[in-house]
């Protein structure tokens, strides 16, 4: 066996023992070690694809000098190459300094994402912490001078990148370095605060630094439908009516790039999506760039013309993932830092535990506890925790009854209400049914009698149904309990 092979089935057989399986197999069965220099104390692996060697290299370029360092006891150079040579690899950005957990989070968790729907907290996170690169504090939120709409607090550099986001952070770093390339259009999805619309200021503060002269629009899907409402809004003066729609057209075809954020909330808008569907050909054939910001995978936007779909998913389709236990920790320290608390390791830890459906929940927790601490006269304390947490998993939600949850689900899904309260046995009139029956008794204070009166079914039906879905496997069944949180998330909104 060859130096290579020898160090490579080394390195193989200690990622194997802490990298996820499903990692492992997707980013390291297409690598291999294809030089080792001794003298020079430099090593190269290649891969089959850019992107796997950007991923290795943005992902665990660390672990791996560890491994080499470990079992030869020199400390390794690692250049990473692919064998298809005519993408070009961009090497991602490099910050030697292991930051203090309590700095960890100055980005995209807490920078103010707005909410949008679909998560995956059940996926393990197995990103080491010390491999996060370190966030640089930005005190005040300015926009760009020359784009409004471009928040300047929003960086790849105050971006903590860990397992879940890495690949994401680095497709979206090769968009905004060589825009209009392969990733073109770039389609970035994932739940609630976990950085999607930092990645997307990003792009566009990166692409203004490297291409002064681009135009950059970056938006809501909100934005860009009222204002294609505004440009076919019927006018008394029909010459202002032409250039209304005119100047609609040149706004948004006139581009360098186009940056939309909530492209999932254009379902539904069959007039909007048209004048979308003609905006994005003419940006694509000029080789404009755009990025689409959604909560879900573009095949699970509902009520979204086939052929949007179909071009959202032609160039390359991303997500992140949430923040695993750890940069949890570190989330809560920084905000107690800001909220002026003082809370010990105990506690710290009693909350990180507890609260991971939501970074905005983990803070709203810090705020209750603050609150309730000064109240009392007393120092924030575990017990103080305690009576929180205990309270907000009781208490129900005041604004969510049956009737919402059988609404929304219905509308979500596009079955008729009148079909999930009957006895129909259709597999997907079932599925949609279980669901309901499983957020009312999660969502809400009420016995299983009780969702049965709802239902029109007796109490052992109703349990039968909720056991349906609380006895699969999250792991196995991914795409239903991103419905679920899509669901909650609306429900939220009520």
């Amino acid at each position: 066996m060859s130096n290579s092979n020898f160090l490579w089935e080394i390195i193989l057989r200690e990622l194997k023992s802490t990298v996820d399986p499903h990692v492992f197999d997707t980013w390291f069965s297409g690598a291999s070690i294809d030089n080792v220099d001794f003298m020079k104390k430099s090593i190269v692996i290649t891969s089959k694809e850019a992107l796997i060697s950007q991923f290795i290299q943005g992902a665990y370029d660390q672990k791996l000098k560890e491994i080499l360092k470990k079992n030869t006891g020199f400390d390794f150079n690692i250049d990473y190459t692919s064998l298809d040579t005519d993408i070009p690899l961009i090497t991602p950005q490099v910050f030697d300094e292991k930051p203090a957990a309590e700095n960890l989070i100055r980005q995209n968790f807490l920078q103010g994402d707005k909410p949008s729907g679909a998560q995956h907290f059940y996926q393990k996170q197995t990103f080491p912490l010390e491999d996060y690169k370190h966030p640089v504090p930005n005190k005040n939120i300015t926009a760009s001078k020359k784009n409004p709409t471009l928040n300047k607090n929003y960086t790849f550099e105050n971006f903590v990148v860990g397992e879940g986001n890495a690949f994401t952070h680095n497709i979206a770093w090769n968009v905004a370095v060589s825009p209009g390339g392969i990733y073109n259009p770039l389609f970035i999805y994932g739940g609630v605060g976990l950085g999607k619309t930092h990645l997307l200021h990003a792009i566009g503060n990166e692409m203004e630094a490297n291409f002064p002269d681009f135009k950059i629009e970056c938006i809501s899907s909100e934005k860009f439908l009222n204002e294609f409402l505004a440009s076919i809004k019927p006018m008394k003066d029909k010459n202002n009516y032409t250039n209304a729609d005119e100047d609609f057209r040149r706004k948004y075809r006139d581009v360098d790039a186009l940056l939309i954020d909530d492209i999932q909330f254009l379902s539904g808008k069959t007039e909007t999506q048209n004048a979308f569907f003609h905006t994005f050909n003419e940006l694509q054939m000029n080789q404009k760039q755009i990025v689409l910001i959604s909560d879900r995978s573009p095949s699970q936007l509902n009520d979204l013309e086939d052929r949007l779909v179909t071009r959202f998913s032609q160039g390359i389709t991303a997500d992140i993932t949430p923040p695993d236990f750890e940069t949890r920790m570190a989330i809560i320290k920084f905000k107690c830092e800001q909220f002026d608390i003082k809370l010990d390791e105990e506690t710290l830890t009693y909350i990180s535990s507890n609260v991971s459906s939501n970074i905005r929940e983990l803070e709203g927790v810090l705020k209750r506890i603050k609150f309730t601490a000064t109240s009392k006269h007393e120092q924030p304390s575990l017990s103080i925790a305690e009576e929180i947490l205990k309270s907000a998993k009781t208490s129900p939600r005041k604004n969510i009854s049956p009737d919402n949850i059988i609404n929304v689900c219905a509308d979500f899904y596009k079955i008729k209400v009148d079909d999930i309260l009957s006895s129909s046995r259709k597999k997907e009139v079932v599925q949609v049914r279980n669901i309901a029956i499983y957020l009312c008794r999660e969502l809400t204070t009420l016995s299983f009698p009780s969702i049965g009166d709802c239902f029109n079914k007796d109490h052992t039906s109703i349990l039968y149904s909720f056991n349906k879905i609380a006895k699969l496997s999250k792991d196995e069944n991914p795409e239903i309990f991103e419905d679920i949180e899509v669901i909650k998330e609306r429900l939220g909104k009520i």
